[in-house]
């Protein structure tokens, strides 16, 4: 018996690749619907559009700022592409994806967002904006193939799993739905500032020097000349940027080591499109619906100067909007004891644990206290707790600062009872600590698909 495990054995282990290849390449997409599926038809955009081009390209900032049909209209002979997508996919892949396409006469803008000099990337993401166009993987880079497959087999698992659920389709803005024709983001769900206070606080802008990778600006430099091969210019453009979210740092000295760094031109400089946190929708570098007309008007302006354009500028200064109104809930207060609190502002912060609360293994954060909501926590409320086990938040706390739970060893779950859109949180929520995150069950490929939580797919689990 023995001697035909071994035969059997490799059989099964054959068997899997060509299974997930199967998964994988074989069935239907089944992302077209989600925002990453809108990739295809940017590509089909660039090699379908006529004339002379204005192309930018960039993360999602890109189509959450421009209006491209403003932009046409007031450049005649002109047509505008919006080539941005999702930062986690990369601009460095959005550029390969680009580069057969180049024309002589385009104008090439690459505005990535200033978090985002770098040439990271998500396979995961990448995956599921090329399903169903895996054409494009012949423009890559090589040297992403390895990392490609890496990830190729949980990118198949979950495309089978949606072949047989029914293929995603995202409830917020972040869906396919909520691009138009120009490929620019057109939805009334973005009419004001969403964001407590204004802006994200796990997001603060930098133009410190460190902030601009050198083998980006390499990239960057490498695609320049390449495009200028082909009769083709190109110029870089600050993203916008919400100015509460400055960290304190110089973006004029910023703006002088780039242009070290850049061996093509910048077009305007970062003061530019830093904005007043109104125009902005649900992070640091979204704008609402507003704030796109008054970006798209100020990147006017500078195509204006390049091109030797003297005509008033057509777009009217549109009204900055009021902020969202912000909705009280209240919930699950039974552990409010184990709390130590400040006040802060129309309510409290969560300032501490009390020697009860240090030694409970589990604790619901609540949402009022003596009458008054429960409006945010302290960095540093868990840090090195090593009793916690498990840890519930209501959507009342919607900042979830980096390295919340750092140094908690112990903790195994983070519960979460609102849906994604309830949450701010940044790229170390997991710093110091391996815990899974239990979340709704109706709103567990929410979140696996959400901008903000993408990067963390791997550690959800729904709610039992």
């Amino acid at each position: 018996m023995k001697k035909h495990v071994l035969p059997i054995l490799l059989a099964f282990l054959l068997v899997i690749p060509a299974i997930l290849l199967l998964w994988g390449f074989a069935l239907p997409a089944q992302y077209g619907e989600t925002f990453l599926g809108e990739l295809s038809a940017q590509v089909d955009r660039l090699s379908e559009s006529p004339g002379q081009r204005i192309i930018l390209v960039g993360g999602s900032s890109v189509p959450f700022s421009l209006r491209c049909d403003l932009l046409e209209a007031a450049l005649p002979g002109y047509t505008v592409i919006d080539f941005g997508l999702y930062a986690d996919i990369g601009t460095s892949v959005m550029l390969e994806l680009l580069e057969p396409e180049l024309r002589s006469g385009d104008l090439v803008i690459i505005a990535p967002e200033q978090n985002a000099l770098n040439n990271n990337w998500s396979a995961d993401s990448l995956w599921q904006g090329l399903d169903g166009r895996f054409d494009l993987l012949r423009r890559l880079n090589p040297d992403r193939y390895e990392k490609l497959l890496a990830a190729f087999p949980g990118f198949a698992g979950k495309k089978f799993r949606y072949f047989l659920q029914g293929s995603p389709i995202p409830g917020d803005i972040y869906a396919r739905s909520s691009f138009n024709a120009y490929g620019d983001i057109d939805s009334p769900l973005r009419a004001a500032n969403t964001m407590p206070g204004g802006f994200d606080p796990t997001q603060p802008i930098s133009f410190a020097p460190e902030v601009l990778d050198e083998d980006f600006a390499a990239t960057l430099n490498d695609f320049a000349a390449k495009a200028a091969e082909r009769g083709a210019k190109v110029y870089f453009r600050f993203a916008p940027m919400n100015r509460s979210a400055l960290d304190g740092t110089d973006p004029d000295a910023f703006y002088d080591h780039l242009r070290t760094h850049l061996h093509f031109p910048i077009l305007g400089d970062p003061n530019r499109s830093i904005l007043d946190s109104g125009w902005f929708f649900d992070t640091n570098f979204h704008l609402n619906a507003a704030g796109a007309v008054y970006f798209t008007r100020g990147l006017l302006d500078d195509l204006k100067i390049l091109l030797g354009d003297t005509t008033p500028n057509p777009i009217a200064l549109p009204v900055l909007p009021a902020p969202a109104p912000t909705e009280s809930y209240v919930g699950n207060d039974r552990d409010a004891a184990c709390f130590r609190y400040e006040a802060v502002s129309g309510g409290w912060q969560l300032a501490g644990l009390t020697e009860d609360g240090a030694n409970r293994t589990e604790l619901v954060l609540p949402t009022t206290y003596q009458g008054q909501p429960v409006l945010s926590m302290a960095e540093n409320l868990f840090e090195n707790n090593t009793t916690l086990r498990r840890v519930t938040i209501q959507p009342n706390l919607s900042v979830l600062p980096d390295g919340l739970f750092r140094g908690c060893s112990n903790l195994t779950a983070l519960v979460l009872t609102g849906g994604p859109t309830d949450y701010l949180v940044g790229d170390g929520l997991t710093d110091g600590a391996d815990f899974r995150i239990f979340v709704p069950a109706e709103d567990l490929d929410s979140f696996a698909l959400s901008y903000r939580w993408q990067k963390y797919s791997g550690l959800f689990s729904p709610i039992a």
